[in-house]
Formats: C-alpha cells, structure tokens, sequence
C-alpha cells in the first residue's frame, strides 16, 4: 500500500462524517468567520469533502473547520456566482445538479 492509499484510507471516515453532517441541504461558514457560504462537494486527496462553492482558501488543510448551518448564504463570492443554496444532499459520493435558473 502507497502512502497516498494509507492517507486516503485514515480520512475516509472523518471524510464520511463531514459529508455526513451537510446532508440536507445546509450551508457553511469556517470557524472564525460569520460568512456562510454555500456548499459543495470538493476533491481533496482523492476524496469528496464539503467546502465553500466559490473555493474560496480555508487557510488550512482541515476541512473539519467547515460547519453546517440553516443561515442564508452570506459570501458575495458565492452569490456573484449564482451559489444561492447548497447543492450538496448528502449520502455517498452523490452530487447534484444545480439547475436554478436554467
């Protein structure tokens, strides 16, 4: 095993429980901030974690510091970009389309 399988491997579970905790449709903000964002599904060392739409930094590796919440988003980043709610439902691996305003 490679130490990028072992790695994946060791945050599969904590990987798991972030997507866990966005299912339903919340949004998110990072610890520190009162900006809310919305979310999507993002690829991070081979595994599908929440984070903000508009990618904005995180200014850390832990992706443990994006939380959910029922708050509006917030993040002129995401609104510019037409990210008005979270697209992410939950559940394995399970992205959604977004297609307001098609």
């Amino acid at each position: 095993m490679n130490g990028i399988s072992v790695l994946q491997e060791a945050l599969s579970a904590p990987a798991e429980e972030a997507r866990n905790r966005f299912a339903g449709r919340l949004n998110g903000y990072l610890d520190g901030s009162d900006v809310v964002h919305a979310v999507r599904l993002q690829g991070w060392l081979g595994l599908e974690v929440p984070g903000p739409g508009c990618h904005v930094g995180t200014g850390s590796w832990d992706f443990t510091r994006f939380k959910p919440t029922t708050s509006p988003v917030t993040c002129g980043r995401c609104r510019s970009a037409g990210l008005l709610t979270s697209s992410f439902t939950g559940g394995p691996h399970q992205q959604t389309l977004d297609l307001e305003g098609i």
